[in-house]
């Protein structure tokens, strides 16, 4: 019977039983594999830096999208989503407000214990997106639809932008000239977020709370179409401030326990070698 063949051929002049010298990967080689977890950096970099692109692309579409503010509030204002159908997006609004959002966070605590590190990376996303688009609302004087008489407004009805670079309204804040951007709409956007990488497999359900969050407040009369967008593209902006890892991304990632794997970078050496133990095995 032939044997099988040896792992390691003996090449011609040298001595038998030597096993072959393997060559040494050089120095920045390319062929890197990493182990843990399947994506690499790149593709990880890729997919944080796209929250900025999609933050952007919404902020450019404000302007267009306020031409058709006027129509979608005269349509909402006439109340026609049956009662069952506005009854389940005032539940969306989980998201988008304190209580909600904490009930979102304690299930988290108490049904998936493997996630709970990741409790304060999403606090800060909801917490966080509701400030700056608060912040942001210093800034900007606008009416929200139920201030105006729709019967009678026209396209340049949701033109009423003012800017207060001086401040000088803050202490007479009202909340019915501060529309834009949409809070509630923020809040669920960074939270949705978090909430995508977190727990992958509910992603499609927390991606149509969001969305639900958004024509809440539309049929609620609250904001325009624009004002969502805007309140979105905030969301957008903090949730790639906390996932990037420059930023506080890095900081929460820090809090990842010991138990979990870690991910580590292997060479093409390291790699055939430990295929060829398994081999043999």
């Amino acid at each position: 019977m032939r044997s099988a063949a040896p792992l390691h051929e003996t090449p011609s002049g040298d001595e038998p039983g030597r096993p072959t010298p393997r060559p040494e990967p050089a120095v920045g080689d390319a062929s890197l594999r990493l182990v843990y977890p399947q994506t690499d950096g790149s593709v990880a970099a890729f997919r944080v830096s796209a929250l900025l692109w999609f933050a952007g692309m919404l902020l450019l579409s404000v302007p267009m999208i306020t031409l058709i503010d006027i129509s979608v509030a005269r349509w909402f204002s006439n109340d026609p989503l049956p009662r069952e159908l506005r009854n389940g997006l005032e539940l969306m609004q989980i998201f988008s407000h304190g209580s909600g959002v904490f009930l979102v966070l304690f299930g988290i605590f108490l049904m998936a214990p493997q996630c709970r590190w990741h409790l304060p990376r999403l606090a800060t996303l909801a917490i966080g997106a509701g400030a700056i688009a608060t912040l942001a609302k210093m800034f900007v004087l606008r009416p929200r639809p139920s201030g105006l008489n729709l019967d009678v407004a026209s396209i340049d009805s949701a033109w009423l932008w003012a800017f207060d670079w001086t401040l000088s309204q803050v202490a007479t804040f009202d909340a019915s000239t501060r529309a834009f951007p949409s809070g509630n709409m923020a809040t669920a956007t960074a939270l949705t977020v978090g909430l995508w990488m977190v727990l992958p497999r509910g992603r499609w359900l927390f991606a149509a709370i969001c969305v639900g969050t958004g024509v809440q407040r539309l049929a609620s009369m609250a904001h325009f179409p624009s004002d969502i967008l805007g309140g979105a593209a905030f969301g957008l902006i903090w949730a790639f401030v906390c996932l990037h890892p420059r930023l506080l991304g890095n900081l929460f990632d820090k809090m990842q326990p010991e138990s979990e794997p870690r991910r580590r970078r292997r060479t093409v050496g390291e790699a055939t070698e430990q295929d060829t133990s398994n081999a043999a095995a």
